[in-house]
């Protein structure tokens, strides 16, 4: 395997104590040439302090709570070719970067390689890569015990080179504060004809966002629609847009109406408000949309071959 070496940055709002098992985890990966960054958007229960006492750990200061993509802020910071981007609620398998790096040294037109996540408090919730409709909503795969490394659509962590993210300017869209900036990413790597490849090898241990369990569902919900639909203006060609926008509008229409039906109707508002941000905003998505279709070197037929309409209809398997 030839040596890279490697950035790890992890994201971290008010998460103090995750951030000791999290780092804790780093220190005992095997795979050593790496330096490690702490993103911190503007905490207040002391992780700055935390961080600062840390030899070998460089401390990046958000000004305000910039979500997920605050990740930005600490590319400039990256001194290594490959970039391993965390939330701050993992845990990390002693052998996961290792067999991350010889992944996506493996295939030069891999951009980046992702792990396997597994529940940290139920080991028998194993992701098997990820699944991505024409309808834009997206989920986890349960994990069979015969995955192979395969390309999927997107994943919210792993192992990334520089020179793709440079190329851009931004790892995820700064306007996306958190959700489906990572479909958005993984579709703009299949935009420039490179791909995300799996690792079941990598595990990497999840405790299903318990950062984000602060927020409340319909912000989320709203956050994840909005995310979603720009991600379809912006990686999509004009022909395949207006192809599947009916299916697009038809599929948040039947998750209107469940929210109505089963009395969650601040989901159902959050739905609308997420789809009327589209309309107000047009004008922005499309400078969006043409800023990163500048970097288009692959069709439409090869970015959909990570799509799937196996699963939209089944539960969400959580990792």
């Amino acid at each position: 395997m030839r040596k890279s070496f490697v950035s790890i940055i992890i994201v971290n709002y008010n998460g103090k104590n995750l951030l000791e098992n999290m780092l804790r985890s780093i220190s005992k990966l095997r795979y050593r040439d790496c330096e490690i960054i702490v993103l911190d958007n503007k905490s207040t229960d002391g992780s700055q302090e935390f961080v600062r006492k840390l030899r070998n750990v460089k401390l990046v200061e958000n000004p305000s709570n910039m979500g997920y993509s605050g990740i930005n802020s600490a590319i400039k910071y990256c001194k290594g070719e490959l970039i391993l981007f965390l939330n701050n609620d993992m845990e990390l398998d002693s052998n996961c970067l290792k067999e991350l790096v010889k992944t996506i040294n493996s295939d030069k037109n891999a951009s980046m390689a992702v792990p396997r996540l597994v529940n940290f408090y139920d080991k028998n919730l194993k992701s098997g890569g990820t699944w991505l409709s024409r309808a834009f909503y997206n989920g986890h795969l349960k994990a069979t015990g015969n995955e192979k490394i395969s390309e999927v659509p997107y994943l919210g962590v792993g192992l990334i080179r520089k020179d793709f993210v440079d190329l851009f300017g931004y790892l995820f869209d700064p306007d996306y504060f958190i959700y489906g900036e990572d479909v958005d990413l993984g579709l703009r790597i299949r935009l420039t004809g490179k791909k995300v490849l799996f690792d079941p090898k990598a595990i990497m241990y999840h405790l299903h966002s318990v950062t984000m369990q602060k927020q409340s569902r319909s912000f989320s919900t709203y956050l994840m629609e909005r995310n979603l639909l720009i991600t379809a203006f912006k990686n999509l060609e004009i022909k395949n847009l207006a192809l599947f926008l009916p299916y697009i509008k038809l599929m948040r229409f039947v998750a209107f109406v469940k929210d109505i039906l089963t009395l969650r109707f601040d989901l159902a508002f959050s739905r609308l408000r997420a789809m009327f941000w589209i309309l107000l905003n047009f004008n922005k998505v499309l400078r969006k949309r043409n800023e990163t279709q500048k970097f288009r070197k692959s069709d439409d037929s090869y970015i959909l071959k990570v799509f799937s309409e196996k699963y939209i209809f089944k539960e969400k398997f959580n990792v």
